[in-house]
C-alpha cells in the first residue's frame, strides 16, 4: 500500500498552519491544535528547519514560521526531507538497488513511468495550493465503528 507516514503527515499539516498564520506559531501550539504528539513534531520540524523550509525563532514568543514563500514547497520535498531520501514506488527505483529479479524483471519499466508520473503530480501540489484547495467530502463507512467517516476530496 502506498501511503504517507505520520511523520509526513505531521509535516504537511504543520506546513500548512505555518503558512496560514502571521508570525511565528509554536510546536506546543500546533501539536495541541491539531492533537499531535507535541515531541514527533518537534523532531520533524527541526528537520524541515535543517533542509531551510521553515525557520526556528526562540524566546518567549518564539517558534517557527515558514522560511519561503508556500508556493515554493511541494509535496515531494517535503516527503523526501522527512523520509530521509527519494520518494520511490518500489526499492529498484531507489540508491539502494536492484532486487534479485531485476534482470528479469517485466514491470520496472512500466513502474518507472508511473513512479515519474507520481512524482511529477506530486511535485506541482505546494503548500499554497494545497492551502487554497477547495474541498469536498466523500462519506464512507468505518468497518470497525460502523460510523460515518468524512474524507476530503480535492477538486481540480
Amino acid at each position: 500500500m502506498l501511503k504517507l507516514s505520520k511523520k509526513v503527515d505531521y509535516a504537511l499539516m504543520a506546513l500548512m498552519h505555518l503558512a496560514q498564520q502571521e508570525g511565528s506559531c509554536s510546536t506546543r501550539e500546533m501539536a495541541a491544535g491539531y492533537g499531535m504528539p507535541q515531541d514527533l513534531l518537534a523532531k520533524v520540524l527541526q528537520k524541515l528547519a535543517r533542509e531551510g523550509l521553515v525557520v526556528s525563532h526562540q524566546g518567549t514568543k518564539g517558534g517557527y514560521q515558514l522560511a519561503r514563500a508556500a508556493d515554493a514547497i511541494n509535496v515531494v520535498q517535503v516527503i523526501e526531507i522527512v523520509e530521509e531520501g527519494p520518494l520511490a514506488l518500489t526499492q529498484c527505483l531507489t540508491e539502494l538497488g536492484a532486487c534479485d529479479q531485476f534482470d528479469t524483471c517485466n514491470i520496472k519499466s512500466p513502474l518507472q513511468r508511473l513512479n515519474d508520473h507520481v512524482l511529477l503530480t506530486l511535485s506541482r501540489v505546494t503548500i499554497a495550493s494545497m492551502c487554497d484547495e477547495d474541498f469536498q467530502f466523500l462519506t464512507a463507512v468505518d468497518t470497525n465503528t460502523n460510523q460515518d467517516v468524512h474524507l476530503p476530496v480535492i477538486q481540480s
